[in-house]
């Protein structure tokens, strides 16, 4: 009786859901695309997050993304959606990422910049229902690795993550998005039961086993605009667990980000890597 309660309550509380994608850094009303990020986070210090990723496209910036390797093999790992409509991939050339970034006003020295050779966008990536939302960047050279830039380890396929996760990038705190220094943050989450996601989620669909629910019960703490594409590490066992995807209004306590999930996708994203 208790679980059908909470059932009822969750899914009366929940709006009706559309694939609000987190990979627009620019809100309206922004007119210099400069806002707050992660929301209900804290800033990020050089070299504490040395596996985010900075994409840009034409010169600005769309998405995160992770910096990964496979038998020495280094790409970048983003959402899809950054860099794919679901049946279209634009040119390469129009991409480059940048690793150690932590304010885009300040220069420290620590900003290595690559270009974009390949994209390798998931072919079943499905724009209505987010499904499949990940994508392989090879670069023109490798980055050089430092305490500032260096890659995240990828889980063993089929893991199962628990517990607490955190989750970086450089979009909006603020669904209004208001205006602010841009910098990384960060903000620690949990790990949404997944039974519990796909209730709350009901009204969008249900959603697939390939997908990671991350949320808190503090309201306000959420990954948010423009964090689309970056890193969901696992605390316990510092790994990728999860690349950031959509969400509804950023940082509501009973909807939670939801996220791809990077177990799911071990094997491919290797096939993809051996063909970089």
């Amino acid at each position: 009786m208790e679980n059908f309660i909470l059932s009822t309550f969750l899914l009366s509380t929940a709006p009706l859901v559309t694939a609000n994608t987190r990979s627009h850094p620019i809100i309206a009303g922004d007119d210099n695309g400069v806002h707050l990020k992660i929301a209900g986070g804290w800033a990020a210090s050089d070299g504490e997050i040395p596996y985010q990723i900075m994409l840009k496209e034409q010169g600005n910036f769309v998405c995160g993304g992770s910096l990964s390797n496979v038998s020495g093999t280094q790409f970048v790992l983003t959402a899809a959606h950054c860099v794919s409509n679901g049946w279209y991939s634009g040119p390469p050339s129009r991409y480059t990422v940048v690793a150690g970034e932590v304010d885009s006003i300040r220069i420290s020295g620590n900003e290595q910049t690559r270009s974009v050779t390949r994209i390798f966008a998931h072919k079943q990536f499905n724009s209505d229902t987010m499904e499949n939302d990940i994508a392989v960047l090879a670069i023109d050279k490798p980055f050089t690795l430092n305490k500032y830039v260096s890659p995240i380890a990828l889980p063993k396929p089929g893991q199962v993550t628990t517990g607490e996760l955190i989750v970086s990038g450089y979009g909006s705190n603020n669904p209004l998005g208001i205006n602010f220094y841009p910098y990384l943050k960060q903000v620690r989450l949990t790990v949404v039961d997944e039974l519990l996601c796909k209730i709350i989620y009901l009204p969008h669909g249900l959603l697939p086993d390939s997908m990671l629910c991350a949320g808190n019960l503090i309201p306000g703490r959420d990954s948010c605009g423009g964090d689309s594409g970056g890193p969901v590490k696992a605390v316990n066992g510092s790994y990728l667990a999860g690349i950031v995807s959509w969400g509804t209004i950023c940082g509501l306590p009973i909807q939670p980000g939801v996220n791809t999930k990077v177990s799911h996708y071990v094997h491919w994203i290797e096939q993809q890597a051996a063909r970089i």
